[in-house]
């Protein structure tokens, strides 16, 4: 009896590991708080890339040194899509990029205050490491 369950607990964790099953969770949804800990998957990635690039060429014209710098780091955004419930999700370098970030908590927050800026119709802006875990947001009321 005890090979039999054995066999089995081997053929399941090997169908598991086959079907790309995890026992983690790495779904996207909200905390009990509402915060996305979190980076959602990106469905749209030409698009998340195109709208990163759109806002660093905005920040390189109307952004301070400080800004220009933190901005620097965003790969990719998803959401604020210009309607007023929006939430932007910024995927960005930090903690993996080709330079260290000094303070990557500060740098996210500024990403995120600038992005608020930059699109005030947004309600909700979260920043993201290179690994996809939250580093800050802010919610515009």
């Amino acid at each position: 009896m005890r090979a039999a369950i054995t066999v089995l607990l081997g053929i399941a964790t090997t169908a598991v590991l086959l079907t790309g099953c995890s026992l983690q969770d790495d779904s996207a949804e909200p905390s009990p708080t509402g915060v996305v800990t979190k980076f959602p998957q990106d469905t749209d990635r030409t698009a998340a890339v195109k709208q990163a690039k759109e806002f660093r060429a905005w920040v390189a014209t109307h952004g301070t040194g400080s800004q220009q710098e933190a901005v620097a780091r965003v790969q990719r955004i998803i959401g604020a899509r210009d309607t007023k419930t929006a939430a932007a999700f910024i995927s960005t370098d930090i903690n993996g990029g080709r330079t260290p970030v000094a303070d990557p908590t500060a740098t996210a927050k500024t990403i995120a205050k600038t992005f608020s800026s930059y699109r005030s119709s947004t309600s909700k802006v979260s920043v993201y490491d290179v690994n996809g875990n939250l580093l800050a947001g802010n919610t515009r009321t």
